[in-house]
């Protein structure tokens, strides 16, 4: 049934309104009026279908942000493969694959709650994934050379517009001017570099540590770095550059390991022992190595032990575990 205050034809041919002054100089007549064809019927045929799909039941701003979302995209990629000289004839598919991968993200992205920075975040990646894909399908059709993949990589409309905002707004600031209105920064080019900066680092973990970390971040954060830990050739798709930068901001912002007292560690194995059942005590220490013995002996007599601080935490740490059972 309709959603009480989206038109979606109106909406649709309001977005492709918003399209021509935006368009860049270098591109066709002919090609203009065709991404305005194409942001237009995307974003028809997207707002019908939500409309009409009796799953799920999206309130008008909730189906403006997919709608939207198609549009500014199937605008940005249609600019880049015009730049990037493919034929014609395969624009279509590969717009149509990307308009449908955000119709689904978008959406399952709404009904989870998703914050709107990490929506835009993770629709900019799967955008890009579709688009590889696409491309690299074309590849494999014999349509493009690897050389013509590489060439349509290049090319990034909504990178070189967020560039040049950026560079207008400093200017301006330079000039005393005040920001302009609605100017943030766009913080999730960044965002997405430090995920795939980390998976660079993931993919050379074991398993184990490699999915402890994993579970640390967000159900989508996590796809995304899985996504990017599995692809191929990763460290070469990134300036070398901006990784370093990128792991140098992820380390300042790790904690820092703490100091261990020698003598508070050993005082607080003490009390735990002292306060606590000795058999008890002995019997978990039947299976365990000499080293661990010798050092809950030497703490039962009140006297230190030269194992490392940090092996003495761990030992308090399981005995206070143990007994607290």
């Amino acid at each position: 049934m309709p959603i009480e205050g989206f038109d979606f034809k109106a909406f649709a041919r309001s977005l492709a309104e918003q399209v021509g002054p935006a368009l860049p100089q270098d591109i066709s007549d002919a090609d203009k009026q065709y991404i305005i064809n194409i942001v237009h019927n995307f974003c028809y045929m997207a707002g019908e279908a939500i409309s009409n799909d009796t799953t799920i039941s999206f309130n008008a701003d909730q189906a403006s942000v997919v709608t939207q979302f198609i549009g500014e995209w199937a605008f940005h990629k249609s600019i880049d493969i015009i730049r990037s000289g493919i034929d014609p004839q395969f624009r279509d598919g590969i717009l149509q694959k990307i308009a449908f991968t955000i119709f689904e993200i978008a959406k399952t992205a709404i009904i989870k709650n998703m914050p709107q920075g990490d929506m835009i975040a993770v629709v900019e990646f799967h955008v890009k994934k579709a688009y590889n894909e696409a491309l690299e399908e074309l590849k494999s059709k014999g349509v493009l050379t690897d050389e013509q993949v590489k060439e349509a990589l290049t090319h990034s409309n909504i990178d070189e517009m967020a560039q040049q905002a950026a560079a207008q707004e400093s200017e301006a600031q330079a000039n005393g001017e005040p920001p302009s209105e609605g100017y943030t920064p766009a913080p999730n080019d960044n965002k997405i570099l430090k995920l795939a900066t980390f998976a660079i680092v993931l993919r050379h973990l074991p398993f184990e540590k490699r999915q402890g970390l994993l579970d640390k971040f967000s159900p989508e954060e996590a796809n995304m770095l899985r996504d990017y830990a599995n692809m191929e050739d990763l460290e070469n798709k990134l300036d070398p550059a901006l990784v370093a930068k990128c792991l140098t901001e992820i380390k300042n912002t790790l904690p820092q390991p703490k100091k261990l007292n020698k003598n508070k560690i050993n005082k607080r194995l003490y009390n735990i022992v002292k306060n606590s059942d000795i058999t008890k005590i002995s019997n978990m220490m039947n299976k365990e190595r000499l080293a661990i013995k010798h050092l809950i002996t030497q703490s039962t007599q009140g006297t230190a032990d030269d194992l490392p601080p940090r092996i003495t935490e761990i030992v308090c740490d399981y005995l206070e575990e143990k007994l607290n059972r």
